[in-house]
């Protein structure tokens, strides 16, 4: 996965690097966490885009292109060739 591209993550309602995506998504769960971590987002405990974004299947712009003005199109879920993807992720799960 590409760790400077930009998408528009639908849960969160917000532009997100890649990178940060992971890195949220690997936070624990729960309100009880050790010290000085922080849980994970409600809305990454509920996201379904994970598959998406690490198969880059999510419209994507550059840093560079973001912090100069251009944003990423958001994901159509209910378009077939995604929804193809999220159902075979949901199965392997």
């Amino acid at each position: 996965m590409k760790k400077d591209l930009m998408f528009y993550c639908i849960p969160q309602g917000a532009y997100m690097r890649t990178d940060n995506c992971l890195k949220l998504r690997k936070r624990p769960t729960g309100t009880k966490v050790s010290a000085g971590t922080q849980p994970k987002l409600r809305a990454c405990e509920v996201c379904t885009m994970y598959p998406l974004v690490d198969a880059l299947k999510v419209p994507t712009v550059s840093m560079e292109d973001y912090l100069g003005g251009r944003r990423p199109d958001i994901v159509n879920l209910d378009a077939p060739g995604i929804r193809k993807i999220l159902k075979a992720h949901r199965k392997a799960s």
